[in-house]
């Protein structure tokens, strides 16, 4: 039941809810990825991030220069875990050897959403490939492991 509510978990943070948009209302991410491409791609800098590992095991890095706006990362950090889980901070999260789920990487937008195999939720060995699968399944995102 734990993995079904992780798998669930990530598929909300990187693909969404609702129905299903038409043909015509579609954009595919390649499309539009050149016009929110970071002007330095592959230079890296964490503005932030919120702290869920205490009752979810997770922790979001805001790597994007969108998240330069410490108001925005403190709204999507409360909206992410509810308004009392979270924890904001100005640095970035704490080491993980578990990995991470790096979504729309090199853009203004780009987050990268830590696992731990502590906390609320533990991200077991047992668990952590469904949660890469997870990943691997938005096709604007990818699993990175903290050298990356």
């Amino acid at each position: 039941m734990k993995m079904l509510g992780l798998v669930a978990c990530c598929s909300m943070l990187l693909v969404g809810c609702g129905e299903e948009l038409s043909p015509d209302q579609q954009v595919d991410y390649e499309d539009i990825k050149e016009l929110i491409e970071e002007t330095t791609p592959g230079k890296r800098t964490v503005h932030g991030s919120c702290n869920i590992i205490a009752s979810g095991s997770h922790c979001l890095d805001y790597v994007g220069s969108y998240w330069k706006n410490e108001e925005f990362m403190r709204l999507n950090c409360e909206g992410m875990s509810g308004g009392s889980a979270g924890t904001f901070s100005t640095n970035t999260c704490p080491y993980t050897e578990v990995g991470g789920c790096q979504a729309t990487g090199d853009t203004i937008m780009e987050t990268i959403l830590w696992a731990y195999d502590t906390g609320g939720s533990p991200i077991t060995p047992d668990i952590a490939p469904f949660e890469q699968m997870a990943c691997n399944a938005n096709p604007a995102a990818q699993w990175v492991l903290p050298e990356f």
